[in-house]
């Protein structure tokens, strides 16, 4: 099965508010509550994406879709650091794929598409392992900055830096 990378159109904002949702339920799912994921629906977030999809390609940022088959299967966005003073000039804003590729490389691919070596921030979830792990092999390390997320029930989002 052959995995393509591809940037992200308007047209895609459904199947990728679908995808990230999915996305969310099992990265997540042991961190948020049902109620939580009742209100971050595919719809909403597809709503979201409809905006925001446009809005990072006039930024100079980038969101690439990985599909298999006709499917989406993963995503990733980078773009301009964010904030007063951002740590680096770019950032890494997501990077998502469906636990069935976890461990395939695809991950791999979609920073070394979004990213390639350049130095970047982001922000991960303090209590989210699997990914930490991930950043911290392609040479991410925390510098300090930690953020609480209310909307996110109050979970810790800590900035790793390279």
């Amino acid at each position: 099965m052959t995995t393509l990378l591809r940037p992200a159109t308007v047209q895609d904002a459904d199947a990728l508010g679908s995808l990230h949702m999915a996305c969310w339920r099992e990265a997540y799912g042991d961190l948020l509550s049902a109620e939580f994921f009742e209100r971050a629906t595919p719809e909403s977030s597809a709503e979201r994406w409809a905006i925001t999809i446009p809005r990072l390609a006039s930024d100079g940022g980038t969101l690439l879709l990985a599909e298999e088959d006709g499917e989406l299967v993963g995503f990733a966005s980078s773009g301009p650091g964010r904030g007063e003073a951002p740590p680096r000039e770019l950032e890494l804003y997501a990077i998502y794929v469906r636990a069935s590729a976890y461990g395939s490389g695809l991950g791999q691919r979609l920073l070394d598409a979004a990213l390639g070596d350049r130095p970047a921030s982001l922000w991960v979830l303090e209590r989210n392992p699997r990914a930490r792990a991930f950043y911290e092999r392609n040479g991410f390390a925390p510098d300090g900055t930690t953020e609480l997320l209310p909307r996110f029930e109050n979970l810790v989002e800590i900035r790793l830096v390279r």
